[in-house]
């Protein structure tokens, strides 16, 4: 008993300590994915208002093609969508709009799976009708993507009509994650590319080799291994293991930071 009420003030500050690590990491990633979604608008909205879709060719590969009216309109769809997403996603796991404006967080969960799925499918259509930049590999991780997101965001929504919000919650945060992968492959790629000062590992012309297949991967599969680790450190963990768990949130935090930094400015900023 006096070892419990010794420890209790300790575990306090550690539960606030991990607390507040995961609410810093998710404002920068709030604003790197609100910067990512101006990007997307202002650019591939800007060049249809002005009918100048073939400029998307820049950035996308075969992201406009003369004559393929289909495929033309699921890369339209795909773009707008993840406007969408990457605005009201992060909405959703905003803990005082759940309380507040109960309505409001189930119609924008609705519409943000509704919008995950479809995008999933817009997604794929795309990648197996005009391909990637990464080449079979990219096919390959991309379409891994779009399926966990599909299965996420049916999971999620099961158990958010069972009631079981806990785990619907969980089953959001992956959701949110998994949604995030080209956001995360885009940082990912500037923080490499700045901290080697120019392409290690692929060539930049081909876009191919050993370190965009693993980042291909890792956009999704990264962000979800450390979430498990953070709901097991919830769950298990003592004080000890609360207080790592936020120091390794924080030098994450920096890391995307630096990332999404480099993205805007090198990426973002330069076609808007």
């Amino acid at each position: 008993m006096t070892t419990a009420v010794a420890d209790s003030p300790l575990r306090v500050r550690a539960n606030a300590t991990l607390r507040a690590a995961a609410q810093l990491w998710f404002l920068v990633a709030v604003i790197g994915q609100w910067m990512f979604a101006y990007y997307v608008g202002s650019f591939y909205g800007g060049s249809a208002v002005q009918g100048d879709l073939e400029v998307w060719n820049n950035i996308l590969p075969h992201g406009y093609v003369v004559g393929e009216t289909m495929g033309n309109v699921a890369v339209a769809v795909h773009l707008f969508l993840a406007v969408i997403i990457l605005v009201g996603g992060p909405l959703q796991l905003v803990p005082h709009i759940r309380a507040r404006v109960p309505a409001f967080h189930r119609l924008n969960g609705r519409i943000y799976m509704l919008t995950a799925f479809v995008i999933s499918i817009s997604g794929l259509f795309m990648v197996w009708t005009r391909g990637s930049a990464g080449g079979p590999m990219g096919d390959i991780s991309i379409s891994i993507n779009a399926v966990l997101i599909m299965i996420f965001a049916v999971v999620a929504l099961r158990y958010a009509v069972a009631r079981d919000i806990k785990t619907h919650r969980r089953w959001a945060l992956r959701l949110f994650l998994v949604v995030s992968g080209v956001w995360f492959f885009r940082i990912g790629l500037m923080l490499w590319l700045t901290i080697h000062n120019g392409p290690v590992g692929f060539d930049m012309d081909t876009f191919r080799g050993p370190f965009l297949t693993f980042l291909g991967f890792a956009q999704y599969l990264l962000p979800l291994a450390i979430l498990e680790i953070y709901l097991r450190t919830q769950d298990r963990a003592g004080a000890t293991g609360r207080f790592v768990m936020a120091a390794t949130l924080v030098v994450l935090t920096i890391t995307m930071g630096v990332g999404i930094f480099a993205a805007t400015v090198g990426m973002w900023l330069p076609y808007l």
